[in-house]
């Protein structure tokens, strides 16, 4: 269920392929047959993304998950969804 007030973000289908082994995230971009890592915040954000999640919802993952503000959890969100922007991962 989302909480957060702001546009819902969704991973756009058929964009990557993903699995977590060993508590990471690994990544496969389907359209530039590339795998990529994540780190460890962004492995807390992923599965959020991949049921749809808004901005808010993800900075109070990180916030209930990692010992920071709410301005740092923030920072991290927004450089996380520009790079998975960037990558064209996330539904227009």
């Amino acid at each position: 269920m989302i909480h957060g007030s702001g546009p819902l973000l969704k991973l756009r289908e058929g964009a990557v392929a993903w699995q977590q082994v060993d508590g990471e995230t690994i990544l496969l971009d389907l359209e530039a047959s590339t795998y990529l890592g994540i780190n460890h915040s962004g492995s807390v954000l992923w599965p959020a993304l991949v049921d749809g999640s808004t901005r808010q919802d993800l900075v109070t993952r990180l916030r209930q998950t990692y010992d920071v503000t709410e301005d740092e959890a923030a920072t991290d969100v927004d450089a996380f969804l520009l790079t998975c922007q960037e990558r064209g991962f996330l539904e227009s």
